[in-house]
């Protein structure tokens, strides 16, 4: 069965504990950094502790907001919450990823004071590197880390496939965390060069930009955890159906589907068939990650979710039983 797109692989809490040290300095609230990201002080302090997309990208929101700074605090100059996705709206609008990556390059180096992108193209590859002005306010090198991780995880968006990397950059040397780089950016990595940068073929940079504005405001909208979740494209029926679900505050059923796809509801079950998938079980899968998500939340009661899931209370706590072996409330309590 192909890849769920919603598939969220753990992340090391190295990244939180970063994030909540620099955040304390700058003077939030300890105890809402540590509701954000649902972890106690022993649990963050733990070296082993992994955490979900949702619960970095809540906690991720929580400094933007407090902070008003997209770059949380560890570069010479904030970038105000909104800086991204005001180039992104432009981005989007480009003929190609070439064209989207020299506006954001101009469009960075124009407007901040924190950072400098420069990119280098030939016809074998395209090297996008970063210089921090203030490199020393980033010690852990978070910022450097994710603003690569960004642009090529919303490259790979825009251009709706995923672009190969030839390599990773790094100017700094080895980390401890480096075990998270063959998730975040895989291929060769390297170390102790005169800037950070991604290396992918120059050949990308003449693929189009298929987004529209509409879905750039649906990717938006699902920001930071867009860019920790691991990026599968419509390639299969599966892939289609499974996004469609994921998108929608309601489910579409099967006969829907097919309709917006200009196909009847026995030719979508066959293409889902021929893949070994099915409706129900892709509906179910989507069910179970939504349901995860939303338990994190305390402010969420059980028959809420359910009637968000359009199931009942008790199907959905019998459901929710066998696909993780614990009721709602015993899975709430152990992730507390």
């Amino acid at each position: 069965m192909p890849l769920n797109p919603l598939h969220r692989p753990d992340i090391s809490a190295h990244f939180a504990r970063v994030i909540i040290a620099r955040a304390l300095l700058l003077g939030v609230d300890e105890s809402a950094l540590l509701e954000a990201v649902r972890l106690s002080p022993s649990l963050l302090a733990d070296n082993r502790t992994r955490i979900t997309p949702v619960q970095l990208g809540a906690l991720i929101r929580l400094v933007w907001r407090e902070l008003d700074d997209e770059l949380m605090g560890f570069a010479a100059v904030p970038h105000r919450f909104g800086v991204f996705a005001l180039m992104a709206r432009q981005m989007v609008g480009s003929a190609n990823l070439g064209d989207a990556l020299r506006y954001s390059m101009r469009f960075y180096n124009l407007t901040s004071q924190s950072m400098h992108w420069r990119m280098e193209d030939n016809e074998e590859e395209m090297r996008l590197s970063l210089i921090l002005m203030e490199p020393a306010k980033d010690a852990d090198h978070f910022i450097e880390e994710l603003m690569l991780l960004i642009w090529h995880r919303f490259c790979n968006w825009l251009v709706g496939e995923r672009v190969p990397l030839i390599g990773t950059e790094f100017r700094f040397k080895e980390t401890l965390h480096c075990d998270e780089y063959r998730i975040m950016f895989p291929g060769p990595v390297s170390y102790v060069h005169q800037k950070s940068a991604i290396v992918f073929g120059g050949e990308w940079l003449r693929a189009p930009v298929v987004r529209s504005r509409e879905e750039l405001r649906l990717y938006l909208q699902r920001l930071p955890d867009e860019w920790f979740i691991k990026q599968d494209f419509d390639h299969t029926t599966s892939d289609r159906v499974l996004r469609a679900l994921g998108e929608s505050g309601e489910f579409p059923d099967l006969k829907s589907l097919a309709a917006r796809w200009y196909m009847s509801g026995r030719t979508l079950h066959r293409q889902l068939q021929s893949e070994g998938s099915s409706y129900r079980a892709l509906l179910e899968q989507v069910r179970r990650e939504r349901a995860i998500g939303l338990l994190l939340h305390d402010s969420c009661q059980v028959g809420d979710i359910a009637r968000q899931l359009g199931m009942t209370e008790p199907a959905f706590s019998r459901a929710f039983k066998l696909w993780t072996g614990m009721t709602p409330l015993a899975y709430r309590k152990a992730r507390n």
